[in-house]
């Protein structure tokens, strides 16, 4: 792909030597407000690898090849970078499909369309190079951007909430209204997994780190995750006898652990204003943050009641580049 060059400003691939800790600046400038802890780890690697020339090495031909924000784009603009974009590519199977992400322009910059030139320079690229379809997640509170990204062909695919319950949160005690919580029982893994699938489908499970095997409660994938070192706990909520809701809760090495919920549809509110404040109490001597992705405009009510904040809303969105065979 040619430089595209508008004046004395250009858009080009960004030089991992040379660029990173602009861009790190940058990014920091333009999502500061709403940057959590990992976004802050995330800039502290991104500098941390700006210094490390002992890695820059391989990192500038590996970049576009492996999972890391690394590759992209960046505006140049009167030898200052205020212009970002970054490619991420992840495996699906067979296939690799790239996120778009960090779209960062600089206040003083924008409405200017670097933003559109970005993102068109890299659909561009990966068009070329056989790249079936791409990917991104914007904020439900971004229209600007939101309407950028329609305009250039992008579908809207689902909404995902991200909900979080701090460390210290008074304790919850709400009624069970004739739901048990049990530990989960084998036998009813085809449920939960059928479920499962539901609330995290493929359009959605390929960039979360959940995987249906790591749950599966048959013992022989029991004895290799205690091999692996992953603890896993689960609970069921059960009404007469039956499943209504589940829930897992994994470790991350991100600054939250993480609960996979799924529920029956006609008891999903009931059987997580019970899981839900189970597993905060009995998680609490672990004394880390617990996230839970789930569809946006989904019990929230039961989240809330729960002790889980809104962290934020992610609009999914797809672009096909190529024409389907």
């Amino acid at each position: 792909m040619t430089a595209i060059s508008f004046s004395n400003a250009r858009v080009r691939k960004i030089n991992v030597s040379q660029d990173l800790l602009a861009v790190a600046d940058l990014i920091e400038i333009c999502f500061a407000s709403t940057m959590d802890s990992d976004g802050r780890d995330y800039l502290r690697h991104l500098r941390w690898s700006a210094r490390d020339l002992s890695s820059l090495a391989w990192l500038q031909n590996a970049a576009e090849r492996i999972a890391t924000p690394l590759f992209g784009f960046v505006w140049e603009e009167d030898g200052k970078i205020v212009g970002n974009l970054s490619l991420i590519p992840i495996n699906r199977g067979a296939k690799v499909t790239y996120l778009i992400a960090n779209v960062a322009v600089h206040p003083n910059y924008r409405r200017g369309g670097i933003g559109r030139a970005l993102t068109q320079a890299a659909l561009d690229h990966l068009a070329e190079r056989g790249v079936e379809v791409a990917w991104l997640q914007v904020r439900d509170d971004n229209p600007v951007a939101y309407h950028l990204y329609l305009s250039l062909g992008f579908v809207e695919r689902t909404r995902r909430t991200t909900w979080v319950s701090p460390v210290s949160v008074q304790e919850t005690m709400l009624p069970a209204n004739g739901i048990v919580i049990q530990h989960r029982h084998g036998h009813d893994w085809p449920v939960q997994q059928a479920w499962l699938r539901e609330i995290y489908p493929p359009d959605v499970s390929w960039n979360l780190p959940i995987s249906f095997s790591r749950l599966n409660p048959d013992p022989v994938q029991g004895f290799f995750r205690w091999l692996r070192g992953e603890p896993q706990e689960n609970w069921a909520a059960y009404m007469n006898g039956k499943p209504v809701g589940f829930l897992t809760w994994e470790p991350m090495r991100s600054s939250m652990d993480v609960l996979w919920a799924a529920a029956d549809p006609e008891y999903e509110e009931a059987a997580l204003r019970v899981l839900l404040p189970h597993a905060r109490r009995s998680l609490a001597r672990r004394s880390r943050p617990l996230s839970v992705n789930y569809p946006a405009g989904r019990a929230a009510v039961a989240f809330q009641q729960a002790g889980f904040n809104h962290h934020q809303t992610l609009v999914w969105m797809s672009i096909p580049l190529q024409p389907p065979r």
